[in-house]
């Protein structure tokens, strides 16, 4: 069983609750340098969900991402969670984002995920969206409880969202692949990277991928750039949250290297087509 390897092309300033962006240095370049040297390593593939105004800044990195065999998705341009999203505004920074990548890099974006997570029943308008637009996947139902976000009724495996409900029963030709979770106890433990990577003990990430490909399904794992940062910068914001996004950020490559040595990992669009699409 193949599992998917994802990245969220973004910086450390793109951090939601940040309030001056403009004083964080940007790191970008370099951490997802690591990434991609590792991924390299092991001769695989992954999908980069890149922010829009990431991919305008530093075209060369993209154009590195692309040499490399990776994928192009989309982020959002700016950051910006569904909820503080409206449907005309997302559409227009598709298309903004689509023409960029098919003008300046002669590629087809097919892959969506929402910052934060933010795909969920009260967002569910945005799944028209990416249908309209052509989308064949998004990544941004995280079935988890949690005080930000989270879908927890949704399945833990992939599935078209429109048979769970997402979208109120209707029918939607978008293939969901949910970042990975453990169940345990009843409940859904977020096992997939972020925070949750770097924080949980290694041996329950690499039993909670064992056990989904065991019933048949792929791992969805996910990256920043800014969680391999060996030196991470000073957060302006209160010490429990800079821990979140700064704790354990010169360990994640080793971790990373221990799930590539014992699983195999390409893009999203690589399996979809190898497993969905003819």
């Amino acid at each position: 069983m193949i599992n998917i390897f994802t990245v969220d092309l973004e910086d450390w300033k793109h951090i939601h609750y940040l309030k001056s962006p403009d004083r964080i240095p940007e790191r970008v370049e370099f951490n997802t340098g690591l990434i991609l040297d590792l991924l390299e390593d092991y001769g695989v593939k992954a999908t980069f969900f890149a922010v829009g105004e990431i991919a305008e800044e530093y075209p060369a990195l993209i154009e590195n991402i692309l040499k490399r065999g990776h994928e192009i998705g989309f982020h959002t341009y700016h950051h910006t969670p569904l909820w503080d999203h409206k449907e005309e505004k997302l559409r227009n920074e598709i298309r903004e984002f689509k023409k960029l990548m098919r003008e300046n890099f002669n590629v087809k974006v097919h892959g969506f995920r929402a910052p934060l997570f933010s795909l969920d029943r009260r967002t569910s308008w945005a799944v028209k969206v990416l249908e309209e637009e052509s989308f064949l996947y998004d990544s941004s139902v995280f079935p988890i409880r949690n005080l930000v976000y989270g879908e927890p009724r949704a399945p833990r495996t992939p599935f078209l969202l429109g048979n769970a409900g997402i979208v109120n029963g209707k029918k939607s030709s978008i293939l969901e692949l949910p970042p990975l979770t453990y169940r345990i106890l009843g409940f859904n433990l977020p096992a997939a990277g972020g925070v949750y990577l770097r924080l949980l003990p290694e041996r329950i990430t690499l039993k909670a991928i064992e056990k989904f490909n065991e019933s048949g399904y792929p791992a969805v794992i996910y990256v920043h750039p800014r969680e391999v940062d060996p030196s991470p910068p000073k957060l302006n914001l209160p010490f429990y949250k800079e821990k979140i996004f700064t704790l354990n950020t010169r360990n994640t490559l080793k971790k990373l290297k221990t799930i590539l040595e014992k699983f195999p990992f390409t893009s999203a669009i690589n399996y979809i087509r190898g497993a969905y699409i003819e």
